[in-house]
């Protein structure tokens, strides 16, 4: 299977690794922005090329996996979509509302193959997690707490182009959430602050920021969030429930029932990078879009899901900025 990958930043060049160790891609053509880092990343690569513009990576490619700035997603996914090539693209789908809901309805209309990147949904954790909790065994879940903390800052060109910390840094967290419990958010109450980052406030954006979430069902989740944290890059989750109280991604010695039973060792959180905290995610998650472009498996992430999520951090944001409690029931 020949495939087109566009994009290798940093996680661009961790799927690359992925997907050209994948027993089904015969080929990997690469395109990047900078020929030059597109060439030291195809380099270790055997099955590797590099590309000199979108439309050869593209040629011929049965699937494509775009890793590109984010205000570029949706016109490469309408591309390929359009071309009827399968395509995985990473989280978001694009910042606004309306431009990620003509890719769903573009989906809809073309029977496209389109997978989002929310690597957690393949982690071992939280699907251990998901299963306790379909099976019953929290009993009924009254309330949640999840943590994301990146180690060191992203640059500020990158920051302004993000969409903000509500967009890009929670927008797991309000996936995860919805996978996680089977349910919807009614309501967002989120607060922030931009201390020691004063180009982010100048960008109106913040470093650190908590986001109250009330769920239809009436489960109550805490959700916070900060940029820069050197002990590690940390991200855990504790569910409490009325029959037991689980954590994610928590040292398997707390007293609560951890889902990381069979982390190795020296991967202990903090951890010194997302690569490494969900190294094993990444590679599910690619191996099963694989199998998703061919037909053998259903999507587990769709542009419909990406919307969701999009929409709670819409609300995120417009709680911030007005200073209120925004009802998802707003974003249209």
């Amino acid at each position: 299977m020949r495939v087109g990958l566009l994009g290798v930043g940093r996680l661009g060049a961790t799927h690359a690794a992925t997907a050209a160790a994948l027993p089904d891609v015969t080929e990997l053509r690469i395109y990047d922005a900078d020929p030059e880092r597109a060439r030291m990343v195809a380099a270790p690569l055997a099955s590797a090329k590099v590309a000199a513009t979108v439309d050869e990576a593209l040629d011929g490619a049965y699937a494509a996996i775009v890793v590109t700035p984010t205000d570029t997603h949706a016109p490469l996914i309408m591309r390929c979509l359009d071309s009827g090539v399968a395509t995985f693209c990473e989280k978001p789908i694009a910042i606004g509302i309306a431009e990620t809901q003509a890719i769903v309805d573009h989906v809809a209309r073309t029977a496209g193959r389109l997978q989002i990147g929310f690597q957690r949904r393949f982690d071992s954790g939280y699907q251990r997690a998901r299963a306790a909790i379909r099976a019953g065994e929290l009993g009924t879940v009254y309330s949640f707490l999840m943590v994301s903390c990146d180690r060191t800052p992203p640059a500020d060109a990158y920051i302004a182009t993000s969409g903000g910390q509500f967009k890009d840094q929670f927008i797991h967290d309000f996936d995860i959430t919805r996978w996680l419990l089977d349910d919807e958010v009614e309501q967002i109450t989120a607060i922030g602050s931009a201390r020691g980052f004063p180009t982010y406030e100048a960008m109106n954006d913040v470093g650190t920021s908590a986001v109250m979430m009330r769920m239809k069902q009436g489960t109550i989740g805490l959700a916070t969030a900060l940029r820069h944290n050197e002990a590690g890059y940390d991200i855990h989750v504790e569910i409490h429930g009325g029959k037991d109280t689980i954590a994610i991604g928590i040292d398997p010695r707390t007293p609560w029932r951890s889902m990381e039973a069979d982390a190795p060792a020296f991967a202990s959180p903090p951890y010194p990078s997302f690569h490494v905290r969900f190294a094993d995610a990444y590679r599910a998650e690619l191996a099963h879009f694989m199998r998703f472009a061919r037909g053998e498996r259903e999507n587990p992430c769709t542009a419909a899901d990406a919307l969701e999520a999009l929409r709670i951090a819409e609300a995120a944001g417009r709680s911030f900025r007005e200073r209120r409690s925004v009802p998802l029931t707003e974003i249209a």
